[in-house]
């Protein structure tokens, strides 16, 4: 029995385990090189597949392998990318102690070079062109943070190189950062603004489809990288060794990096050392809570951009009520316009008191249910119509605008949109959220529209 035997007999087995995504991303290119002395040698493409077969499938091969083979054996995952024509020698493995192995000739394997297809990176990623210094409320809880902001489009000093933003979420960070894209955008910088969760899903894209090398030349040859959430790339070796290796292309060549977090980078967790030092190497700020004065300047300024007229006394009451973010801030202020709206009367603080009496935030109270229910009704659509299979373009636009909303309203995750949804996959989720992102950049109507959708949605609760 030789090493093709047997490796095509574990690979057998694992069909039937695994589901044909997986098998087909982590399992199908891994090839067994060597077998002996109770070790066995897998080859794989490229660090991050052999960092997630040691973490996730181990345990899965060394069964499989050892009940093949009849014997325990430990598996050594070692990278080896693979080749266009790819020549193995099978030579003869276990053998019968009584009868004599005959000689066999070296197997020649070829293998096809793999068709690529181009794959675009960062799909409907833009910066926010509602996000602007000037309508960025300054107080004493983010003006460091605002000036440092403000200064890295102004000054091209290693100062501020990397800028690291953080703080709790709903404080601003994600303003400042498309705020600084689109200045330096309109000063002509060519600027790639993401969030680590798709820089993430880049990269898995990227080894799954064969095209490392195109989204290295995509992440390092613009002038600006802006990072969201860059905590999210904490644990994911695979992912930290090529953001580190991007982090360090683009500030050789003194471009602009600015990153967000929840907070210090020496308080991440699973955070590699010499990432934690790149972040820390420029100048870290921090967004806090916005005192009393900013809370009721923010209030009163998005009233104004609503065109609403807002009595003093219900900006005071909302300003002291809702501390925590400016999100629950902007959230609770939503409500109350709302409400005022549809009972035709202005905003009293009467009406304010009861929305906020029992101090829960409008956010935590809104349900995915709640999210497709006012969806479905803006659109005059059956809920049926939209939680079903239908495809037409009214369907799937208040489809794409339920899943952006479930994201930016109550943080939902793409495996919970999807399972609402009827189980749609993960990168159906993630093209609708694009989409709808996409249009919002470019579309005055459509943010109008969803502007609305906001105030009916806060004002069911």
């Amino acid at each position: 029995m030789n090493l093709r035997d047997i490796w095509l007999a574990v690979l057998g087995e694992l069909q039937l385990q695994l589901h044909p995504a997986i098998y087909r991303t982590w399992v199908d290119g891994a090839r067994l090189v060597s077998l002996g002395n109770g070790e066995a040698v897998v080859s794989v493409e490229n660090d991050y597949i052999r960092d997630w077969l040691q973490q996730r499938l181990y345990t899965t091969l060394q069964r499989s392998l050892s009940r093949i083979i009849r014997q325990a054996v430990e598996i050594q995952f070692v990278v080896e990318p693979e080749e266009e024509e790819l020549f193995v020698n099978y030579g003869p493995l276990l053998s019968s102690p009584t009868e004599p192995t005959p000689p066999q000739t070296p197997t020649s394997l070829t293998v096809a070079p793999v068709e690529k297809s181009p794959v675009f990176f960062a799909q409907g990623e833009t910066t926010n062109p509602d996000y602007q210094f000037d309508n960025f409320v300054v107080g004493q809880s983010n003006q460091l943070a605002s000036a440092a902001a403000e200064a890295v489009v102004t000054t091209a000093s290693r100062m501020y190189n990397p800028l690291y933003i953080y703080g709790g979420v709903g404080l601003g960070k994600t303003h400042l950062l498309h705020a600084i894209g689109n200045d330096l955008e309109a000063a002509g910088k060519t600027v790639l603004c993401v969030s680590a969760e798709t820089f993430t899903n880049d990269l898995v894209r990227a080894i799954r489809t064969r095209q490392t090398e195109a989204f290295r030349e995509f992440y390092r040859s613009v002038d600006v990288l802006l990072v969201d959430d860059v905590q999210f790339i904490a644990g994911k070796d695979s992912t930290q060794e090529e953001f580190f290796h991007t982090f360090n292309a683009l500030y050789n060549r003194n471009c602009q990096i600015v990153l967000t977090g929840n907070c210090k980078p020496a308080e991440i967790d699973g955070l590699q050392e010499r990432l934690r030092s790149r972040f820390e190497g420029g100048l870290a700020v921090e967004l806090c809570s916005p005192d009393y004065e900013t809370r009721l300047r923010i209030v009163l300024q998005k009233a104004e951009a609503q065109e609403m007229d807002l009595p003093d006394e219900v900006a005071d009451l909302l300003a002291n009520r809702v501390r925590s973010s400016i999100r629950e801030l902007e959230g609770a202020l939503n409500r109350v316009l709302a409400q005022s709206a549809l009972m035709r009367h202005t905003p009293s603080r009467e009406l304010a008191d009861t929305l906020l009496r029992d101090g829960t935030s409008p956010q935590s109270r809104i349900e995915l249910q709640d999210i497709f229910e006012v969806t479905a009704n803006f659109h005059q659509l059956a809920l049926d119509d939209l939680l079903g299979k239908h495809r037409n373009k009214e369907v799937s636009t208040a489809r794409h605008v339920a899943i952006y909303l479930a994201r930016e309203e109550i943080q939902a995750t793409l495996p919970e949109i999807g399972r609402a949804l009827g189980g749609r996959t993960h990168s159906t989720i993630l093209n609708g959220y694009n989409k709808v992102a996409e249009r919002l950049a470019k579309d005055p109507v459509f943010r109008q529209d969803i502007s609305d959708l906001r105030k009916q949605l806060y004002a069911r609760k």
